[in-house]
């Protein structure tokens, strides 16, 4: 019998054939086409950059600026100068990692019940939380139970009511549905009880869900704005994209009245606008392996 280090493979494709040279011209016309796919979505937050730094006076001659003609810092001088953008930042800092940890508690705690064999009114509870992706109250009856719960222009409301998020509560199901129940049986027999199986066995497997899901609701936390719209009059729990939303509204506003002097030019809407997104943009990275193994693995039925 031969040695399997023997066998000899020929190439799938050896230098220099037609097929070669035809996959090569198609891998160039791909790159080419992604590359110019990927200016065009890269080109607007480049526009909004030097926009950001250019004087009015530029912007308004050229619109779509490809090079800085003039370079100047006064929109970002004026954006970390303002009181509004700061206290914002705060509500919205706050926002962040409170309102993502507690939604991540009862997100994970509701998903490993319900991935956990079978118990009475399982599949009620489970029905009932699925009815909520299809089917909604309302505006109006949710703005009476806020105002029945007292959360009206509290600062809870926008943490109390996202508890729960059917959608990633299914991904955790599914995460935890995907581990082996033997791991539970063993660290019942060394005498583990259901809490210290869920801390110490599943919970330290499931960090790439875990991370997963918790930058879905980092993400929403920081972009939160519309329950603060519906019930936050106190401009002190306004978080931040709530309070450039109402600054850009303002300043379009002010453009329309030739009575009023002062007017938000478009060099500190994009400014304000980079001093929003550049934190997330820059957490992003630190867990895109643990995202893309999360939704993955989190996307197995289970």
């Amino acid at each position: 019998m031969r040695k399997f280090a023997d066998i000899k493979y020929l190439p799938l494709r050896p230098k220099g054939s037609t097929f070669d040279k035809r996959v090569t011209t198609m891998d160039w016309v791909i790159f080419a086409f992604l590359f110019i796919y990927g200016l065009i979505i890269i080109y607007p937050f480049y526009n909004a950059l030097l926009v950001s730094i250019s004087p009015d006076s530029v912007y308004n001659e050229t619109p779509f600026l490809i090079f800085p003609k003039e370079v100047t810092w006064s929109n970002y001088h004026t954006v970390f100068t303002s009181d509004k953008l700061w206290s914002g930042l705060k509500v919205t800092l706050v926002l962040l990692f409170v309102g993502t940890a507690y939604q991540l508690f009862f997100t994970v705690i509701t998903g490993y019940a319900l991935s956990r064999g079978k118990w009475l009114g399982k599949n009620l509870v489970m029905n009932m939380i699925l009815i909520t992706m299809f089917f909604g109250g309302g505006l109006i009856p949710y703005m009476n139970l806020i105002s029945k719960l007292g959360l009206y222009d509290k600062f809870l409301v926008m943490i109390i009511p996202g508890a729960i998020d059917t959608y990633n509560m299914l991904l955790m199901r599914n995460y935890f549905a995907t581990l082996p129940p033997d791991l539970e049986e063993s660290a019942k027999i060394d005498g583990a009880n259901d809490l210290q199986i869920f801390v110490k066995v599943y919970l330290p497997m499931s960090l790439p869900m875990l991370a997963t899901i918790g930058l879905f609701f980092a993400v929403g936390n920081w972009n939160s704005w519309y329950n603060a719209m519906l019930f936050i009059k106190n401009p002190e729990y306004k978080p931040l994209q709530l309070v450039l939303q109402e600054m850009i509204v303002e300043g379009s506003s002010n453009v329309e009245r030739v009575s009023q002097t002062q007017t938000i030019s478009e060099g500190f809407k994009m400014a304000s606008v980079f001093f929003t997104i550049v934190p997330m943009m820059m957490f992003y990275p630190f867990l895109q392996k643990f995202f893309v193994k999360g939704l993955v693995v989190g996307a197995i039925k289970g």
